[in-house]
């Protein structure tokens, strides 16, 4: 064997096992706020960060059901040098496939008392009603190795027809943990 395969061989091995660690992160909430709609807010968060561990408690009231007639637009961004820089994950896409590819994957709130849905079923179509929250916060098992630490700053909005109907931004600082 040539030496020329033996370091292939060894940056490959060495790439899937840095690739395949599973990191430890702790998110902090620094800010949760509503996004109005331009003509109606069909929509509401009425969300609010509690106690030293700024935990996320209130009601999320949906007014229609999020169904395939809506567009979901979800927009990332890192503060990087005293600015806000667009990230890396950004997607315009139908809720359905937003709330099994981003929310239930990596957004998920995990909370001792709520009614958000927790499945890929129940989210598809994400129905209209009355959601609770109580001391959540985001879980981050499934989180890939790699994502930027700081300040993210992330947008969620539901448009019909192009015009917006409300939605949420929210900023959380991302530390990574050493175990």
């Amino acid at each position: 064997m040539t030496l020329w395969w033996m370091i292939n061989g060894l940056l490959i091995l060495w790439t899937v096992s840095v690739g395949s660690k599973k990191s430890n992160y702790e998110v902090r909430f620094e800010s949760i706020e509503a996004v109005n709609g331009s003509t109606e807010t069909l929509f509401l968060y009425q969300l609010r960060l509690l106690g030293r561990n700024r935990m996320i408690n209130g009601s999320l009231i949906f007014l229609e059901d999020l169904d395939d007639t809506f567009d979901v637009l979800f927009e990332s961004h890192a503060f990087k040098n005293g600015c806000w820089v667009k990230g890396i994950v950004n997607s315009a896409t139908k809720p359905c496939e937003f709330f099994t590819r981003y929310y239930l994957s990596y957004f998920r709130i995990i909370s001792p008392e709520s009614n958000l849905p927790t499945t890929g079923a129940e989210v598809c179509p994400f129905r209209k009603g009355t959601y609770y929250v109580k001391n959540g916060v985001a879980s981050t098992e499934d989180w890939p190795p790699i994502v930027f630490k700081g300040l993210n700053r992330y947008t969620i909005s539901y448009l019909k027809n192009g015009e917006s109907t409300g939605g949420v931004q929210f900023t959380i600082s991302i530390t990574e943990t050493i175990t």
